[in-house]
């Protein structure tokens, strides 16, 4: 199998280690130099021991015709880095990372009528949807009777973004300080509003409206904090459900949470130090946790599972959840908020 990754950030060392745990022929391909070197002699060798010589390094795609392209360039970019692949057809499958574009509704719009019918051939890099816990979690929830509350929270500060990318010396110096452009806490932290999406969709439940709090930068470029409070369809109307997501927050909460009469169900995501997720069912019978022990390139190995099977013709239902139809929805949902703050 070959695979070629846009991007030689974070996010690109990242998947091209899991691809080649799989044993992938890979490609990476970045425009900028230094993010080339840097990627071969720091980023890569400090996190995986050592660099793997098998990895070709290019500022240009090749020619070839390639199993997986991954798009882990800044998310406006990314529609253009796909729109291309599509129409060389250079790839079988696409994996975009999140947040999917940038929040534009007539971009989103032109996307969602554009993109129709690659549902099982482009995805998009939200991972945590497909992780064990997550997993357990909806399966678990499924015959919840008399949910009364749902809520997502989504709150971690810079310091960790920033500890993976030293070569930044703040939000400023790339999307990540420019809303319009994908960043912000709403969208760079948008896992969890995918989340709560889902959860949605797997109770039956719509959404009729929204009511939101932002909180801006000084210079009103990106949002430091969001707190959406979701109005449900009638049937559902006594569910409270919120989002909270920022870029603030030490004490990192990474969580989803559904509660019903009787008893209450969460995944706490990257607890303790981030060293395992959390599953929790607690009832007034008894309360049991399932933890689920991983590092961080764990992160990664999921999406990546699933849509190598989905390559050999695997159909595993849990990669609808990476389907780019959920990062759209997230984009829409985002550029709405975002565009009537």
């Amino acid at each position: 199998m070959k695979a070629r990754v846009f991007g030689a950030g974070s996010i690109g060392n990242h998947i091209t280690n899991a691809l080649r745990n799989v044993d992938y022929e890979i490609e990476v391909v970045d425009i900028d130099k230094a993010a080339l070197s840097r990627m071969k002699n720091e980023i890569y060798p400090s996190r995986y021991k050592e660099w793997d010589e098998s990895i070709n390094l290019l500022e240009s795609p090749s020619e070839d015709i390639v199993d997986l392209e991954v798009i882990g360039t800044p998310p406006d970019t990314h529609t253009k880095i796909l729109s291309e692949g599509l129409s060389k057809n250079r790839a079988r499958k696409w994996l975009v990372e999140k947040p999917f574009t940038y929040p534009d509704s007539e971009h989103i719009s032109f996307l969602k009528k554009n993109l129709k019918g690659l549902e099982d051939r482009i995805f998009v890099g939200y991972n945590h949807s497909v992780t064990p816990a997550f997993i357990n979690f909806l399966k678990e929830i499924k015959y919840s009777k008399n949910i009364t509350r749902i809520y997502c929270n989504w709150l971690e500060n810079w310091e960790g973004i920033f500890k993976a990318h030293p070569w930044l010396d703040g939000p400023e110096d790339s999307y990540l300080g420019f809303s319009k452009r994908g960043g912000g806490s709403l969208m760079e932290h948008s896992h969890g509003l995918h989340l709560l999406l889902l959860v949605f969709k797997h109770l039956g439940l719509k959404i009729d409206k929204t009511n939101c709090c932002l909180n801006m930068d000084i210079k009103n470029n990106y949002d430091k904090y969001v707190n959406i409070a979701f109005a449900l369809e009638s049937k559902s109307r006594n569910i409270i459900a919120t989002y909270t997501t920022d870029v603030l927050t030490k004490d990192i909460n990474k969580k989803i949470v559904v509660e019903a009469d009787d008893k209450i169900f969460s995944v706490e995501f990257g607890s303790k130090n981030g060293s395992c997720d959390i599953f929790k069912n607690s009832s007034y019978k008894e309360n049991i946790e399932k933890f689920y022990y991983k590092n961080r390139p764990d992160d990664f190995k999921y999406e990546i599972a699933l849509i190598n099977d989905s390559l050999n013709g695997g159909k595993n239902e849990n990669i609808s959840n990476l389907s780019y139809t959920w990062g759209l929805e997230v984009c829409d949902l985002c550029s709405k908020i975002l565009n009537n703050k």
